[in-house]
């Protein structure tokens, strides 16, 4: 049996499991049909338990912490508790966690510290296409943008399509449709800071998308 079911009222170490799933996604930039191929975990099961209505099993804690490389123990860190105050991580140049998230691919910085603030990372934004044009993100937060490379236009749903240039930035309401491409036919890069509100979507993708 791939997981044991909770009832509603339950707590302690199985919803601190499910918080802590959601963290360890959130660091690492993924989502939960990433996760699942990652640990071969159903992707139905890792959702009851980030929503507290499962646990796991032991077997499927060892293919988590496996597929994570981390130890069983650190799955029941509780992921509520506060900061510690003057912590800091060091990420060097192109030594980010990288995913491909929609058409984007993904650096994710910072991605060792949990419970941040804020959700750094650097995109690749791809020339634009008539079907992503039309695709428009929506996710709880803000976000703050900047270009480091070549050039993208900025669609929102409730302003006109902006195009934005190296040094250029932007700064906008997470939870109004949004979409990054680049301009021309040549990928642009631009830096991208959410905020940790960002970290209630149900999926990680539409963060930076």
């Amino acid at each position: 049996m791939a997981s044991t079911l909770l009832s509603d009222t339950e707590s302690g170490p199985e919803a601190m499991l499910g918080h802590r799933l959601a963290a360890l996604r959130a660091v690492r930039g993924l989502t939960l049909r990433q996760l699942s191929e990652l640990v071969d975990i159903p992707v139905s099961t890792l959702s009851k338990v980030q929503n507290h209505q499962a646990t796991l099993t032991y077997g499927n804690l060892q293919k988590m912490a496996r597929g994570l490389n981390i130890c069983i123990s650190e799955l029941f860190d509780d992921g509520l508790q506060m900061p510690k105050a003057g912590r800091r991580t060091i990420t060097r140049a192109g030594q980010g966690v990288m995913n491909e998230v929609d058409i984007y691919r993904v650096e994710v910085l910072g991605s060792e510290l949990l419970n941040k603030g804020m959700y750094p990372g650097i995109l690749d934004v791809p020339p634009a296409q008539p079907q992503d044009i039309a695709k428009l993100a929506r996710h709880p937060g803000e976000e703050f943008i900047y270009v480091l490379a070549g050039g993208i236009t900025l669609y929102t749903e409730d302003y006109k399509p902006v195009e934005l240039n190296v040094g250029d930035s932007a700064y906008l309401d997470s939870s109004s449709g949004h979409r990054y491409v680049s301009k021309s036919e040549e990928v642009a890069q631009i830096l991208v800071i959410c905020s940790d509100n960002a970290s209630e979507t149900a999926e990680k993708s539409e963060r930076y998308d």
